[in-house]
């Protein structure tokens, strides 16, 4: 059987942070809330709504690195 999360990351690239769903700071997850809906949240409403990380729960936002030209 083919595993489905064999290249499943916990961090996801993004050029800018969005903002939180629930309170509107910049949120710095993608995650599973337990309402089973997915949305962009800040740590504190991550640690309060959120699901945890995992292929199933969420994953961390990262901002994408810039190369810089030479």
């Amino acid at each position: 059987m083919k595993d489905l999360y064999k290249d499943w990351c916990d961090e996801v690239e993004v050029d800018a942070f969005p903002n939180c769903l629930v309170c509107g700071k910049e949120a710095g997850y993608n995650a599973k809330t337990e309402a089973d809906l997915w949305c962009y949240l800040c740590e504190e409403c991550f640690l309060k709504y959120g699901q945890g990380l995992g292929p199933t729960d969420g994953q961390i936002l990262v901002l994408k690195s810039r190369k810089k030209s030479v």
